[in-house]
């Protein structure tokens, strides 16, 4: 029963420090240079080209079939 107890408080002491610290801790992605290890600035993503509508792999087949 003792044994219970303590397992059941070890339990519960373990939920409340996971509860302060998911509340305390700041959450994001942490980005750093691989070589150097600072962190990296916010760079913007290069420019997409135009949109290519997908295929169909039956589309694929006929092609190379017919080739």
């Amino acid at each position: 029963m003792l044994f219970a107890l303590i397992f059941l408080a070890a339990f519960v002491a373990l939920g409340v420090l996971a509860l302060y610290l998911a509340r305390n801790i700041e959450h994001g992605e942490a980005r750093f240079d691989s070589k150097t290890g600072k962190p990296l600035g916010e760079e913007k993503p290069a420019e997409r080209g135009p949109a290519v509508p997908a295929r169909r792999i039956e589309d694929d087949d006929e092609r190379n079939e017919n080739a």
